[in-house]
């Protein structure tokens, strides 16, 4: 391999690199950088030519990062991060008259809770300051703080451990949702009568998440006890987003389980009721998170204690 001195290194190439290994596409980006296809080619073929290496293939599936690039692509990734967070190290901020974009990870019922309140407050004391929602899958998450392209995420995120800072905000637990005039469902609902209904599941966005996460999933959790009970449940639709849930359950004789704080954030909805799971299941915590290279950050301090005002119970 081609000994390479970064004291010739265009820096431009690392962000092309960086923007090829998450797109695996020359098109996309170029649009992400800002960049024409063209000069996106051009780039990958100085990479090519300074590393000495493919870097890419082309596959059916698209183009594919060599042995090499995926070698390189995480100190890549750590160092254009350390040093974009170098350049824009402040040591004041003033809420006031701030203009920045801050970037929240938030699954769709984050955005149901957190956004409407965040939002007005930021409107108040910040009227300048922007916000930017990912929605990633949720073992892309540390990826995304890594990159620099996260400030904050917020949930019930047992993944975000080593390398994070957390502020827990308030404990919840999960009910059953049902429509109201359910020909089976009354006003309780039995361990039998919930293992022979059919139910909708919320499954996140990512697959990889749910096998790499599944000894903190509820829905493992209550498999494995309807399991010990000789027992099995039908999911008769698998969903990724939480927002259609509602109206499917207020239609069918779906049922659903949900966090109970969401019920309280959501617009009334005719024709839907809430009961008690008949199975004992673990509350949660709802918690902040941040990257441990943004803990010493003014803007990311403030955003943080903006938060915990709002929800930290």
């Amino acid at each position: 391999m081609t000994k390479i001195d970064v004291t010739d290194m265009d820096l431009n190439l690392l962000t092309a690199f960086q923007a090829l290994m998450q797109d695996r596409n020359v098109t996309r980006a170029g649009l992400r950088l800002g960049l024409s296809q063209s000069s996106m080619s051009h780039a990958l073929t100085r990479l090519r030519k300074l590393t000495g290496d493919p870097l890419f293939v082309r596959l059916p599936g698209g183009m594919e990062p060599t042995a090499y690039a995926l070698q390189i692509d995480t100190p890549i990734r750590e160092g254009l991060a350390l040093m974009q967070a170098g350049l824009n190290r402040v040591t004041h901020f003033e809420p006031a008259t701030t203009d920045r974009t801050f970037q929240l990870l938030l699954s769709d019922i984050g955005e149901l809770v957190y956004l409407p309140q965040l939002i007005v407050r930021l409107s108040q004391i910040a009227p300048g300051a922007n916000l930017r929602v990912l929605q990633l899958p949720r073992e892309s998450y540390r990826d995304a703080f890594i990159a620099g392209n996260a400030d904050l995420a917020m949930g019930f995120l047992p993944s975000l451990q080593a390398g994070f800072y957390q502020q827990r905000l308030f404990d919840d637990s999960y009910v059953c949702l049902a429509r109201s005039d359910h020909p089976r469902v009354g006003k309780r609902l039995s361990l039998k009568q919930f293992a022979a209904e059919s139910h909708v599941l919320i499954e996140p966005a990512g697959s990889r998440y749910s096998h790499a996460s599944a000894q903190h999933s509820t829905t493992s959790l209550i498999e494995r006890y309807l399991a010990s009970k000789n027992m099995k449940r039908r999911i008769a639709l698998r969903v990724p987003h939480f927002m259609v849930v509602p109206s499917i359950v207020q239609q069918t004789d779906l049922l659903a389980i949900v966090p109970s704080y969401v019920m309280a954030y959501m617009k009334p909805m005719p024709g839907l009721k809430t009961l008690p799971l008949p199975i004992d299941v673990p509350r949660f915590e709802v918690k902040q998170f941040w990257h441990e290279r943004s803990h010493h950050d003014p803007a990311n301090q403030w955003l943080r204690k903006v938060v915990a005002e709002l929800f930290l119970q």
